[in-house]
């Protein structure tokens, strides 16, 4: 908790690839694909209108080694939607040869059924790539299965239960806590190891606002929504800049197999 009491303060002053799954109902019933503003969540996420945002999604993972060396990694994107449900999210990657960063920008259209992507930075060509989304099937619940079933290796022992309610830039956040003890010989392990990952999730929002992963054996790794505005964000955000070129991604691949195979 002292971790994620610490991503709640950065959340106070203006506290965030890819899709999470957060619990609607009971375990028969079809779960809601719910997004922290990663680019694998956007685009699997249900669509969500009315609720407009922008935000900076940060990650930090950090790890104590046996010699009390502390090792911390961070890294952070812009993510926002608008009221139509349209997302837009920013992923650095990478510098060109000038050492200027690189972004790629992804924009999920989930009214038109599109992802267009570009990128932004350096002599990057000045092309957006068009793919079409295939349409969300009703989700099916995978039938339950007893914890070890058909298995004769010891089982994690997995509890959840939910926290009280917490208020995030004025927001009701649901917190649920997973513990999974995964009993010795498990892993090679000749004791127990015990693992926690929380979740909060703002339901009004329909948006993961912090996710906290706690493993002995990878550190603690946490995830959440900085920088937080609740407002329309600029239109001009949802479609590639002026002098962009748009292309239909699979027209685009054939074109470069094509020329891949005319050089060979």
């Amino acid at each position: 908790m002292k971790n994620i009491r610490l991503m709640v303060g950065m959340v106070g002053f203006g506290l965030a690839a890819g899709s999470l799954l957060a619990q609607s109902g009971s375990v028969n019933e079809p779960k809601e694909a719910i997004s922290n503003g990663g680019v694998n969540h956007t685009i699997h996420a249900d669509p969500v209108v009315g609720q407009p945002f922008s935000a900076e999604q940060v990650m930090k993972k950090g790890r104590t080694l046996t010699d009390g060396v502390n090792i911390t990694h961070f890294g952070h994107h812009f993510v926002a939607r608008d009221s139509a449900g349209r997302v837009r999210v920013e992923q650095p990657c990478g510098c060109d040869p000038a050492h200027e960063q690189l972004i790629e920008v992804y924009v999920v259209d989930p009214v038109a059924h599109t992802m267009t992507k570009w990128r932004l930075g350096g002599d990057s060509p000045k092309i957006a790539y068009v793919s079409k989304l295939p349409e969300k099937e009703p989700r099916e619940v995978a039938p339950v299965r007893a914890p070890g079933a058909g298995s004769g290796r010891p089982q994690p022992i997995i509890t959840t239960e939910e926290l009280p309610v917490t208020m995030i830039d004025n927001l009701p956040m649901k917190v649920v806590k997973t513990t999974t003890i995964v009993p010795a010989g498990r892993s090679g392990n000749d004791a127990p190891i015990t693992k926690v990952h929380e979740l909060w999730t703002s339901e009004e929002l329909k948006l993961t606002f912090m996710e906290q992963w706690e493993d002995p054996r990878m550190g603690v790794r946490t995830v959440g929504l900085a920088n937080f505005l609740r407002a329309e964000p600029d239109p001009a955000l949802f479609r590639p800049p002026s002098g962009y070129q748009l292309k239909d991604a699979k027209e685009a691949a054939k074109e470069r197999a094509e020329k891949l195979a005319d050089s060979m």
